[in-house]
């Protein structure tokens, strides 16, 4: 007997009938099936960066997924549809749920927030990520080689969207509250629009404290949001 598969892609059947054989097979970047569960999964144009702590251990630091910004899903209108995150529309899901991080939506987890090896926070950009990982770690030793090497410098999120609004012709797509199931570091995103940055355990400047990330990471984000526009 065949495992049963539960989707949890919350799309109107509108959505669904237009897409038709589309939906048929799995799609990179738009989807992921994890413990028998389907989900949304989605780039969310931010870059993040890998830094080291005081030991040399890497330091994941960016955003898993962003707010008030439109992005294309699968290619945009007619066939997709342009789609945003609300503000605070994670709020919750980063306070309440298991969530991991992971590399392709799979495997040995890098990081987990129920562990405390993983911090997830809802601010007025999106969610925060940021996990110490494991440097004697195998996984984490190849994953920060491929990323430096950059053959692998994106990330997607896979989630569920619990609350939503669409517009009258299903082309437009508000998220106002999410279920996270994990964020993940991919090598094939919904939208490639995203870099990693890496850099030592370099004496942050007066303008990294202030806004919270590296100087670097900042501007890559303003000309990421200024592209997407």
């Amino acid at each position: 007997m065949p495992p049963t598969i539960t989707d949890l892609r919350n799309l109107p059947g509108e959505v669904i009938e237009r897409l038709g054989e589309s939906l048929a097979e799995r799609v990179a970047g738009f989807d992921v099936t994890q413990r028998g569960r389907v989900l949304e999964a989605r780039h969310p144009m931010r870059p993040f960066e890998i830094r080291q702590d005081e030991d040399g251990n890497p330091i994941l630091e960016g955003y898993a997924t962003i707010y008030g910004v439109a992005y294309d899903v699968f290619g945009g209108p007619p066939l997709g549809w342009s789609e945003m995150f609300e503000a605070g529309s994670c709020d919750r899901t980063v306070e309440d749920d298991d969530i991991r991080l992971l590399v392709n939506h799979d495997g040995i987890p890098l990081g987990r927030n129920t562990s405390g090896t993983l911090r997830l926070d809802s601010d007025r950009i999106g969610v925060r990520c940021e996990s110490h990982l494991d440097g004697t770690s195998p996984l984490v030793t190849a994953t920060v080689s491929a990323m430096t090497r950059g053959d692998l410098d994106e990330m997607s999120v896979a989630f569920r969207a619990l609350r939503q609004e669409w517009n009258e012709d299903f082309t437009e797509r508000r998220i106002l509250e999410a279920r996270l199931f994990d964020v993940s570091v991919v090598t094939f995103p919904a939208n490639p629009a995203t870099v990693v940055q890496i850099r030592g355990d370099e004496p942050a400047t007066e303008e990294e404290t202030r806004s919270g990330f590296h100087v670097d990471l900042a501007r890559a984000i303003r000309d990421r949001l200024t592209a997407a526009v």
